[in-house]
């Protein structure tokens, strides 16, 4: 069932006035009253939440994610690119190191366990999109295994379906009240159509959640090039817009790429000081005959322990290959 909270109508109302008087700009930066309003949505959907728990009722909420739990940034992107996949997954990839910023409801999804019981992620976001998505996650929660229950992509079913996992798993507990947070009133209206359909009834609550810009067209520009500018084969940073040096991102140039190779030398760094250490004695004496008059490093030491595995692998086969012989 839909709940529309005092003044979710005249925000509505407001924005679309907002959007006419605009004539047309792609991105209008939200006005302090806006951004108060949203606020206030926020701060009731608590305060109801609280009034849930107070009568023994559990709270398990349905997130999306831009413009709900994360900022716009990246949808407002996407239209500026014209809708260009292959220009949007270029600018994600090269952003692959940096968490998305947070949105006006990340605070009330962070007083999961003290406030709800759970709650999921359902987001239109897959393939490597997601993966900025696991990064938000991991980012804002001192325990990320327990901060959200499930992140349901939409590469693979449609939003409704995904509604439906999420109720069919609640559906021997009738205590529980499901609400979905989302900016798109499509999306809410076939969450409470769900909701019906399955006999959750009242204790499904959609919202819809004001897309709320702390930058403008211009510092959306701004902040697109910047990212798509960086050339190099090392990580970068640049400034935000707004919020400058300290509120940036970590830009890798190269995109998916980069990060596929930071995480294979960081994979193989971990693994040769690991190796080194538990194996160090024999290594130290082998590099003696092996490189005599070289000096002892990480590197030359794992060298050796490279070498003495080729060894043995080859000796394994040598054996296996007489044994095979032995039997005729």
């Amino acid at each position: 069932m839909s709940e529309f909270f005092d003044g979710n109508y005249y925000l509505c109302l407001h924005i679309f006035r907002y959007l006419i008087i605009s004539k047309g700009r792609f991105i209008v930066k939200s006005t302090h009253e806006e951004i108060v309003i949203a606020r206030e949505l926020v701060k009731n959907t608590e305060t109801r939440i609280k009034s849930l728990i107070e009568k023994g009722k559990k709270v398990h909420v349905i997130w999306d994610f831009d413009f709900v739990l994360a900022s716009g940034l990246s949808d407002d992107v996407f239209a500026l690119t014209g809708y260009n996949l292959e220009k949007y997954f270029e600018y994600e990839s090269r952003l692959s190191w940096s968490r998305p910023q947070p949105g006006i409801w990340l605070p009330l999804a962070e007083k999961v366990g003290e406030l709800q019981a759970s709650q999921d992620i359902v987001t239109a976001r897959s393939s490597f999109l997601a993966f900025r998505v696991m990064l938000f996650c991991a980012w804002f929660s001192a325990d990320p295994l327990k901060w959200v229950r499930w992140v349901l992509f939409i590469g693979h079913q449609a939003k409704v379906d995904s509604f439906r996992i999420i109720f069919d798993s609640f559906k021997r507990d009738s205590d529980i009240v499901i609400f979905f947070v989302d900016d798109n009133a499509k999306h809410v209206e076939a969450f409470n159509q769900v909701g019906t359909e399955m006999g959750l009834g009242e204790r499904a609550i959609g919202i819809i959640s004001p897309k709320i810009r702390l930058y403008s067209e211009e510092q959306l520009e701004l902040h697109y090039n910047s990212v798509m500018e960086q050339a190099g084969t090392a990580p970068t940073y640049v400034p935000g817009y707004p919020g400058g040096y300290i509120n940036g991102f970590v830009v890798m140039p190269d995109g998916i790429r980069d990060f596929r190779r930071k995480m294979i030398n960081d994979f193989y760094d971990v693994k040769k000081k690991g190796v080194v250490e538990k194996h160090r004695l024999l290594l130290e004496n082998e590099h003696q005959v092996i490189f005599p008059g070289t000096p002892m490093t990480t590197d030359s030491l794992y060298a050796v322990f490279e070498i003495l595995r080729g060894e043995a692998e080859h000796d394994t086969a040598m054996i296996n290959e007489l044994m095979e012989e032995s039997r005729y």
